[in-house]
C-alpha cells in the first residue's frame, strides 16, 4: 500500500462528514452514470471518499456546467474515458441525501478494454451482472437500480 492509499484510507471518513457537511448547507447538484458495456452489466466503483459501498461514477455539478455535461467529465476524471456528449442519455432525477440526475451510457468493447480508472479518485472499479450485484452497495445505486425495475 502506498503512502497515498494510507493516507486516503485514513483522511476518507473525515472526507465524507465534510462532504455532508458542505451538502447540507449548499446543495450541489450531482451527476451520476449507469454505465453498461454490451451484455448489461453494470460499472461500479469504490472512491476514496466513499469507500465503504460500490457506487456509480459521478460527482458534483460545476457553475456554469450542465448535469449532463457533469457526468462527462465526472466519467473522463475517475476512469479516463472520453464520451461525445451526445451518448449521455438522461434517465431520472433521484432525491437522495442530495439531488442527482442519472445518465446511462453503453460502451463498445473497444471502449471497455481502454477503462482506466483514476488511482486519484477511485480505489476499486468492476463489472456486475445486474442478477450478481455486491451487497455492499450504495444506498444511491439501490435507489437507481429500483426505480429501473420499476420502468421495465
Amino acid at each position: 500500500m502506498t503512502l497515498y492509499q494510507l493516507t486516503g484510507r485514513i483522511v476518507a471518513p473525515f472526507r465524507v462528514a465534510g462532504f455532508n457537511l458542505f451538502n447540507h448547507f449548499f446543495h450541489v447538484p450531482r451527476a451520476r452514470v449507469v454505465v453498461r458495456n454490451k451484455h448489461g452489466d453494470l460499472l461500479l466503483v469504490k472512491s476514496w471518499g466513499a469507500q465503504a459501498y460500490w457506487s456509480l461514477p459521478g460527482g458534483g455539478v460545476k457553475r456554469n456546467e450542465t448535469p449532463q455535461q457533469a457526468a462527462r467529465r465526472e466519467l473522463f476524471e475517475e476512469i479516463n474515458l472520453q464520451l461525445s456528449l451526445n451518448r449521455f442519455a438522461y434517465l431520472m432525477k433521484v432525491q437522495y441525501s442530495y439531488e442527482a440526475q442519472i445518465y446511462t451510457v453503453t460502451l463498445t468493447d473497444e471502449e471497455v478494454s481502454r477503462l482506466s480508472p483514476s488511482a486519484r479518485e477511485i480505489l476499486d472499479c468492476q463489472w456486475f451482472s445486474l442478477e450478481n450485484l455486491p451487497a455492499d452497495l450504495s444506498p444511491l445505486v439501490m435507489l437507481v437500480l429500483e426505480k429501473l425495475s420499476k420502468d421495465e
